[in-house]
């Protein structure tokens, strides 16, 4: 999201949260409303209560305040599979000695990948959420065996 103002950013928010909340459980907390650093937070565990939990997904984004408009700075988006094991994270924040890097992380369930950080691109909340929700939904465990690590240059 590039250049929302108030209103935008109240209805982005306002779909988000309908979009989740077809899929589970979900809360959402906005901090930083009036000042230049805005947070904004969605947890969503599904599938919905009484049902116990196989899946959590948390989502992040920092927004920052330009003119009249919120710019999105930094985010994580992450996919926990409480059935099988494993995650899956797509991250936008500075790594050591670089900033803004897009780039992903991934846990198998049988335990940890030899690389802590793996390649990515720029994600918006509802495609990480997409991509997310339709492996939770066809119930395979999460794989990252074809990813290919970050690279200096990336």
């Amino acid at each position: 999201m590039r250049g929302a103002d108030d209103h935008a950013f109240e209805q982005r928010k306002a779909t988000i949260l309908a979009i989740l909340d077809d899929d589970g459980d979900v809360t959402v907390e906005d901090g930083g409303k009036g000042v230049a650093v805005r947070s904004l937070e969605f947890a969503l565990d599904g599938p919905r209560r009484p049902l116990p939990t196989l899946a959590r997904f948390r989502y992040g984004e920092i927004h920052r305040r330009e003119g009249d408009a919120w710019i999105l700075a930094d985010y994580r988006y992450e996919y926990l599979d409480v059935e099988h094991g494993g995650r899956v994270a797509y991250h936008w924040h500075d790594l050591p000695g670089r900033v803004g890097v897009h780039h992903l992380h991934c846990r198998p369930p049988t335990g940890r990948p030899t690389m802590s950080h793996f390649r990515s691109y720029a994600v918006d909340l509802l495609e990480a959420h997409d991509e997310f929700i339709r492996s939770y939904a066809a119930g395979t465990p999460i794989d990252c065996s074809s990813l290919r690590p970050l690279r200096p240059d990336d």
